[in-house]
């Protein structure tokens, strides 16, 4: 019988792990994915990264067409349909070319062959233009990548400050919830050391605690799916992060020189700006090469043959529907457009000197730009040492308070004013830690700093 039962007992805690065994397989299979995994994935799916890309393939295709033009050129009409009937010779024909006697067919077929030799540099310039057009695009890809690196790490950090918040929620939950208890003890006790008034408070520091914690909720659920959306996950997705706290980067922060020198080298739009202006450049030559004439080499070709027609072979005579010719030459083609050309190059010298203004515009603003956000990291910076402080200091307080208040020689007013303390400081701690670490994201994003954090890959 003693047997029995001990056999009964191992075989009631196997059937239990093996019945437990696939959820903790199961709870195994959940990656957990770090920031810069998670910038990875987003920079492999995200559809406007390779909507961008494609510009460049397609700017690629100009600087294709312009190497084209360097090469011979091949033109072929061919011609199939009825021809009159013509017997005779050049000397002597009953027939006459102002009347049809007799139908027959004919076919046709003229080549022509054009090499240019020399364009005055209109191919040379398209060629400079087309290649400064793909630098603008790769640029832009680098650009948008950094966008779509920085909108993660919104949403990973974003997620990290929400699961703080919830800690916090519960944490101050507890605190609060024994408080209340014993503060409703001791109104039931007749007790001065708490009043309805007390209980009020603690009631509506409830309500407020409820209302954060649905508002966390909604963030930790829009972050993940933000998450999972930007990275191509799919929104049945199971995941976590691998940091389970929200702490501040580890990082060095320069002098602010050291990042408005950086923008200027590094930024995708003085990048863009500067291949722009070359590219303009080689368009404004390129449009005045129109001036000059094109001069080529030149090969022809024409055969044609019909039925119902004897041959002519006097070279003197030409006849359309049977003949064959060809020949080879030296050619010059030179267009006047009274005016058109001029204003092609008052446009394209236009375009030039609006791309000038932008770039004297940028050179005004990006700086600026890079001051903003190097500013706002630095007062976070500050923020997180000051609220740091205030946080523990509050903690402290507030863990007093409450002993003071369980032991009865507090007030439920300390304890509650000692609570709320602690949840708003501790709540201003969180912000200024996610401060800090979306303010340094904004601070490489505005230096151009961010692009050196992106794969060559994927800014190509």
């Amino acid at each position: 019988m003693y047997d029995r039962k001990i056999r009964c007992k191992f075989m009631t805690v196997l059937v239990l792990v093996i019945i437990c065994m696939p959820f903790k397989a199961l709870s195994q299979d959940v990656p957990a994915y770090s920031l810069d995994e998670l910038v990875r994935m987003a920079l492999k799916f995200s559809p406007q990264i390779k909507e961008q890309q494609q510009e460049v393939e397609i700017a690629k295709t100009r600087l294709e067409e312009a190497e084209g033009y360097q090469w011979p050129q091949l033109e072929l009409i061919t011609l199939f349909g009825p021809a009159p009937n013509a017997r005779g010779d050049q000397v002597a024909s009953d027939f006459r070319n102002d009347r049809v006697e007799g139908l027959g067919v004919f076919g046709s077929a003229d080549v022509k062959v054009i090499q240019p030799l020399y364009t005055f540099g209109k191919i040379t310039e398209a060629k400079k233009a087309a290649s400064h057009g793909i630098s603008v695009e790769k640029s832009r890809v680098r650009q948008k990548s950094t966008d779509v690196a920085l909108e993660i790490k919104q949403y990973y950090y974003g997620h990290l400050a929400a699961l703080e918040g919830e800690k916090l929620i519960d944490e101050i939950q507890g605190y609060l919830d024994s408080t209340m208890k014993r503060t409703k003890r001791l109104i039931e006790a007749g007790s001065e050391s708490a009043t309805e008034l007390d209980l009020h408070k603690l009631e509506t520091y409830q309500g407020l605690l409820a209302k954060s914690r649905e508002e966390v909720k909604k963030n930790l659920a829009l972050s993940k799916s933000a998450l999972r959306t930007f990275t191509g996950l799919g929104q049945d997705a199971g995941f976590t992060l691998k940091d389970e706290t929200l702490e501040p980067v580890d990082v060095v922060v320069e002098e602010l020189g050291f990042y408005s020198a950086k923008s200027r080298e590094l930024r995708p739009e003085f990048t863009q700006l500067r291949e722009g202006l070359k590219a303009k450049e080689a368009l404004i030559n390129m449009t005045e090469t129109d001036y000059y004439p094109n001069i080529f080499a030149a090969a022809f070709y024409s055969y044609s043959d019909a039925t119902g027609r004897d041959r002519v072979t006097n070279p003197w005579i030409y006849d359309f529907f049977r003949h064959s010719a060809g020949g080879a030459a030296l050619g010059l083609k030179w267009s006047a457009d009274f005016g058109i050309t001029d204003s092609h190059v008052r446009r394209a010298r236009a375009d030039y000197i609006k791309l000038e203004r932008l770039r004297e515009f940028a050179e005004i603003g990006i700086p600026l730009q890079v001051e903003k956000s190097y500013r706002e990291l630095i007062e976070a910076k500050e923020d997180i040492e000051a609220t740091g402080k205030a946080f523990r200091a509050a903690r402290k307080w507030m863990i007093g308070a409450v002993m003071n208040y369980d032991m009865g020689i507090g007030e439920a007013k300390d304890a509650a004013d000692a609570i709320a303390a602690y949840g708003k400081m501790k709540e201003e701690y969180i912000r200024s830690v996610y401060n800090f670490n979306m303010g340094h994201a904004n601070v490489l994003q505005a230096s151009g700093l961010s692009g050196e954090e992106i794969p060559s890959e994927e800014g190509n």
